[in-house]
């Protein structure tokens, strides 16, 4: 009985080993666009598959895009705090849009709500539900976050 209880807890280890994210090796390209992922660190995500394997985005705005495209066959999906550089899951995440990401507009993430609601200086915060493909496209033609669904959203609270 004690050894099948050691190696019930050495497997849940091992499960919950596998089910972090990982540091992108150096020169690692981004699954949407093939840009190197390790350009902004702080935009830095990845996914991890059904079936084991890690892929990379430069960027959030890349990683929900990949995840929307792709959800029966992801798993989990991390993001970075953008005050601190640490991954976090994505789906737990606080959003802010910025003009200023790896390719231009994108989105930043951040696990406190308050970190994210003082970085965002009045604009909109997003949680991971909200971010949607149409959300996705105004940022992709250069919105930077201005407008989603037709509503300006540094007046939407």
């Amino acid at each position: 009985m004690r050894y099948a209880s050691l190696i019930f807890g050495m497997l849940a280890l091992f499960v919950l080993a596998f089910a972090q994210p990982k540091d992108p090796p150096k020169g690692t390209r981004c699954v949407v666009c093939g840009m190197d992922v390790n350009m902004m660190p702080k935009f830095t995500s990845q996914l991890k598959l059904k079936d084991g394997k890690y892929v990379y985005t430069e960027s959030p705005k890349h990683a929900i895009q990949y995840y929307l495209k792709n959800k029966d066959r992801v798993s989990q999906i991390w993001v970075k705090d953008f005050s601190n550089g640490r991954w976090i899951d994505a789906k737990r995440a606080y959003y802010v849009a910025v003009d200023e990401g790896p390719m231009g507009p994108d989105i930043v993430a951040f696990r406190s709500l308050v970190k994210a609601k003082k970085f965002a200086k009045g604009k909109k915060v997003f949680k991971f539900k909200d971010i949607d493909a149409e959300f996705l496209k105004h940022l992709e033609m250069g919105h930077g976050g201005m407008k989603h669904g037709g509503h300006n959203m540094k007046h939407m609270h």
